[in-house]
């Protein structure tokens, strides 16, 4: 199923409580999430994509997309926003396309990092 995140539309919704004085006035903000085919909430989106990782058995690779994230991303400087930004990362398989600017970087990472658990197994 493609999930790959074309772009984002946000929603601020107004809620107001009247009561006996002042009235309570408070917002929410909502994300959708827009593919090729459909529009999701960010949330269901977002599980969409976690199941993909587990079924595709790329955990490994989406846990690198967050670690590549915060070292190599200069506006990257929380978990939360590493988390964030490898979703929409794993959803388009950006490790896949040689004209992404990390392509090298990131491949010889997961290179390392597949070398490294053969030798372990052996």
């Amino acid at each position: 199923m493609n999930l790959r995140c074309k772009y984002t539309i946000g929603r601020s919704e107004r809620h107001v409580e009247i009561g006996a004085g002042k009235d309570k006035v408070t917002h929410t903000y909502h994300t959708t999430v827009v593919t090729d085919h459909k529009y999701y909430d960010y949330d269901v989106w977002k599980d969409k994509v976690l199941q993909q990782v587990k079924v595709k058995l790329e955990t490994d690779i989406f846990n690198r997309l967050k670690k590549y994230s915060l070292d190599y991303l200069a506006w990257i400087n929380t978990e939360e926003e590493a988390h964030k930004y490898a979703l929409d990362l794993y959803s388009c398989r950006i490790w896949e396309n040689k004209n992404w600017v990390g392509y090298e970087v990131f491949n010889q990472l997961l290179s390392k990092s597949e070398l490294t658990e053969q030798i372990s197994l052996i």
